[in-house]
């Protein structure tokens, strides 16, 4: 066998750095991403919505806006959605602010009429009205504020009440409870006496 000149060991070895910068290349690719999968059952398609803001309309004027850090919104039923957490603002006709709800979440129905917000719920209403709940449920048709768990509502007066079965006007000018009823009246009797209404 004859020795290799430099020549000849140049020839064979000239592929060499194209072959490891092939095989470099290869292994640096970018990686093959895997199909997400659901533990559920998925039968209709939804859309998420990170930090976002909805407005719902009434001819010309804004009736409410949710805000959110997470919202998700059923294509098969356009109104439909879930939002967590919550922030609503409530206007009346003028498109002043006459209610503000926060909770933990909430869901709205296809035709945005009913709206049922859960954990933490929190309502301030216009006429200063604080209004605290694990759920509350409220019907724009009916302009009512219902729930079955327990509700404290406290007055501007320092007025507290709790009780279940709430019923409720929707700017809370007036509200009664079904059951478990209890309340405290700062200075009950020189209110009552100068005909304070409780």
């Amino acid at each position: 066998m004859k020795p290799l000149t430099t020549c000849a060991v140049a020839r064979r070895f000239r592929l060499l750095p194209a072959i490891a910068a092939a095989a470099l290349l290869a292994a640096c690719g970018p990686k093959k991403e895997s199909v997400p999968v659901s533990d559920t059952f998925i039968d209709h398609p939804f859309q998420e919505l990170d930090t976002t803001v909805m407005s719902y309309y009434n001819g010309g004027r804004m009736q409410w806006k949710l805000e959110s850090k997470h919202m998700k919104k059923f294509m098969s039923d356009t109104g439909h959605v879930v939002a967590n957490p919550v922030k609503l603002h409530v206007y009346d006709s003028l498109g002043k602010e006459i209610m503000y709800v926060l909770s933990d979440s909430g869901t709205t129905d296809g035709a945005m009429q009913l709206f049922c917000v859960w954990g933490n719920a929190y309502v301030k209403a216009e006429n200063g009205i604080r209004v605290t709940s694990q759920r509350l449920y409220w019907n724009l048709k009916t302009h009512r504020v219902t729930s079955s768990d327990y509700v404290q509502i406290k007055t501007l007066k320092g007025d507290v009440l709790q009780g279940k079965g709430l019923d409720a006007a929707e700017d809370f000018s007036w509200w009664k409870f079904e059951h478990d009823v209890s309340g405290r009246f700062p200075n009950f009797k020189e209110r009552a006496e100068q005909g304070d209404e409780f």
